[in-house]
């Protein structure tokens, strides 16, 4: 996340006083101080966010960045060995239902765990929550990381040059009346869950 990313982020927190956040793939945790900083901010609220253990190897890692910024106290941390769609499944276990302001996505970019992700978020969202959907025209293809690998050139290739993340926000936000005030800005799209 960049700068002017990280304070369009924090601004958007601050606007809509959005206090429940969780995060879908952190990384290095940049995102996470952002959000936490909001919330510091604001004077209120949590931040949950979740990532594979791969994040934890990564230097800085996300305790790091949030102990350095004493943000560490706002946020809780769940790593999962596969997929954060599986933690988002024992929210829903848990009854969460409408535990969250706001929900940040920027992990796997693919369609299957990113449609499969809002899917679930649907759920998670309160009635006028968001969603902000991190690398809407990202592919496989373009990735300098995953492009050249054996399981990456194992993918058809309209999956590897097709964005995933832009046909979920066209094809399952847009068209989908669980989701209004839907708008692009930069490289992310922005949702809010219907009222009713």
């Amino acid at each position: 996340m960049t700068f002017a990313q990280g304070r369009m982020m924090h601004d958007f927190i601050l606007e809509h006083r959005l206090r429940r956040c969780l995060e879908l793939g952190f990384y290095h945790g940049v995102s996470s101080a952002y959000i936490a900083g909001a919330l510091q901010e604001i004077d209120t609220g949590h931040l949950t966010t979740i990532d594979i253990p791969q994040a934890l190897t990564l230097s800085p890692n996300i305790n790091e960045v949030l102990k350095e910024l004493q943000l560490q106290d706002l946020v809780t941390v769940f790593i999962e060995p596969r997929s954060y769609t599986w933690r988002l499944m024992r929210f829903l276990e848990a009854g969460m239902y409408g535990e969250f302001d706001f929900c940040y996505i920027d992990g796997g970019h693919t369609w299957d765990t990113t449609g499969f992700a809002l899917s679930l978020v649907a759920h998670l969202l309160r009635p006028g929550g968001w969603v902000v959907l991190d690398d809407l025209d990202w592919t496989l293809a373009t990735s300098p990381a995953l492009s050249l690998k054996p399981s990456t050139k194992a993918f058809p290739e309209d999956e590897r040059t097709t964005p995933g993340v832009r046909k979920t926000f066209e094809l399952l936000i847009c068209k989908d009346n669980r989701f209004e005030n839907a708008f692009e800005k930069g490289k992310w799209g922005f949702a809010q869950r219907t009222h009713i």
